[in-house]
């Protein structure tokens, strides 16, 4: 039964068609967004997904003068060997926002099944679902809080007849910012709802923190044309790593 109500939520096909009606319906309300990044490599959560040169786009629709939308996500990188393909769904009220991502992650040299992009059987599937509610304080106390489940997917026990819901909860603050400049800070702990006997998750073997992150953004201006481009250092104390990324974004509207 909980299966069935999970694959209802994450039908992107439904998700669509039900969106773009709504913006038939009251386009004045609507817009279409499309952004681009180049970075020297993807880092989540405490996890480097994919090394060299990474390009990442998302488009997405907005409705109802932003509280909704939805969107669609791909990176890639430049050998090859990183390929991924997300759908996603956001609900945002004031500060307040809840945003479910559906993660296929299709990496030829991936250990799950990454061949059947709609197969949505809990026990087989190779995508994920990942529900995050957070909160931001707003730009005189700029503290964003956040807490992610994984609510479906390849987030299994190891006989593989439960989910883990591997749980992520995050807090970041803006340090400091200008017109300019903007330095952000962050940190980041994973624990298993569901253990089973078995404490690792979806990002470590054991509940603890595994995401340290100092961020500096740099805005430049070219013409009328915005150009951020950023420098990011994490650190996972559970893993042992450390990782720096450099990136822009290179196209935004």
């Amino acid at each position: 039964m909980y299966q069935t109500i999970l694959l209802q939520m994450v039908a992107p096909i439904r998700n669509i068609c039900l969106f773009l009606l709504l913006g038939c319906v009251c386009p004045m309300q609507a817009q279409l967004h499309f952004n681009a990044d180049v970075k020297s490599n993807h880092l989540w959560r405490g996890i480097e997904v994919a090394d060299g040169v990474v390009l990442t786009a998302d488009v997405n629709y907005s409705l109802l003068d932003g509280m909704v939308n939805i969107g669609l996500w791909g990176g890639t990188n430049a050998t090859g060997t990183y390929k991924e393909f997300n759908n996603h769904l956001s609900l945002c009220y004031r500060g307040f926002s809840l945003s479910f991502w559906d993660t296929y992650n299709f990496s030829p040299g991936a250990t799950y099944n990454n061949r059947e992009f709609f197969n949505y059987q809990a026990h087989e599937t190779g995508r994920f679902l990942d529900a995050t509610a957070s909160y931001h304080f707003g730009k005189k106390f700029p503290l964003l809080l956040s807490w992610s489940t994984v609510l479906f997917g390849r987030d299994r026990n190891t006989e593989n007849t439960a989910n883990k819901y591997s749980t992520f909860c995050y807090a970041e603050y803006a340090v400091y910012q200008n017109e300019c400049w903007q330095i952000d800070a962050g940190i980041g702990g994973a624990f298993a709802l569901n253990r089973s006997g078995d404490s690792s998750h979806f990002y470590g073997d054991k509940a603890g923190i595994v995401h340290m992150m100092l961020k500096v953004t740099r805005r430049v201006n070219i013409g009328k044309w915005k150009l951020p481009i950023y420098a990011c250092a994490l650190w996972n104390p559970q893993s042992d790593r450390a990782f720096l990324q450099i990136g822009a974004q290179v196209f935004s509207f």
